[in-house]
């Protein structure tokens, strides 16, 4: 993870930012030098061309070495390599196919207005699209939150082991004579005078023996 970081800092440096700079300087100390102009402007086109086609030799490994000692190859005073790969290998497989590059950007170039203006719109839909049914998703949230809540709450107040209170029974009413309990029977002798007086005097009394 360092080795990579490290050489991407010095692809920085040695590869974009002291070619900037070295070219900058030409052109404003040596715009009349043709040789040093021509000389960058070959650098700066194998360089576009070395990242137009990254990402189909990016997964080489220590690919980010091999970059960069290419690049400093390129623009080193020693060596000048921008000259050797233009001459062998750029200008002429340019120079085969240009009519046919040419006529593609020129129709680019034409309809690169409507391109760039279908590109602006249909993001403009899709990012609109897109918060609308964000904002629509929030939305629908909300009550569906506040339902589940209001059940977990309900859920939580009942128990069903809970009993419930029960009322207080009434006193109990006083039992008449019903019969069953000869606790709550009247004596005997009142018995014969609730018949008696029932059968109107139907049965004699029997006269008490003192004796």
């Amino acid at each position: 993870m360092l080795g990579e970081l490290i050489s991407k800092i010095l692809l920085v440096l040695f590869g974009y930012a002291m070619p900037a700079f070295e070219c900058f300087k030409t052109l404003e100390t040596r715009p009349d030098d043709a040789t040093m102009l021509r000389f960058w402007c070959q650098y700066w086109i194998i360089v576009s061309m070395v990242i137009a086609c990254e990402s189909f030799v990016s997964w080489m490994p220590m690919y980010g070495e091999i970059k960069l000692a290419f690049f400093v190859y390129l623009w080193y005073p020693k060596t000048k390599g921008s000259d050797v790969v233009y001459d062998s290998f750029i200008r002429p497989t340019v120079m085969q196919y240009e009519p046919n590059i040419e006529q593609r950007l020129e129709h680019l170039r034409a309809n690169s207005g409507q391109l760039i203006a279908f590109y602006i719109k249909n993001f403009a839909d899709k990012g609109t699209a897109f918060f609308m049914d964000f904002l629509r998703y929030v939305v629908s949230e909300r009550p569906e939150a506040s339902n589940s809540e209001q059940q977990r709450s309900s859920w939580s107040s009942w128990n069903p082991f809970a009993s419930r209170r029960r009322e207080p029974s009434p006193p109990p009413r006083e039992r008449r004579f019903s019969g069953s309990d000869p606790d709550d029977a009247p004596p005997p002798p009142a018995i014969a005078d609730v018949l008696r007086a029932s059968l109107g005097g139907a049965m004699p009394r029997r006269p008490h023996n003192n004796n």
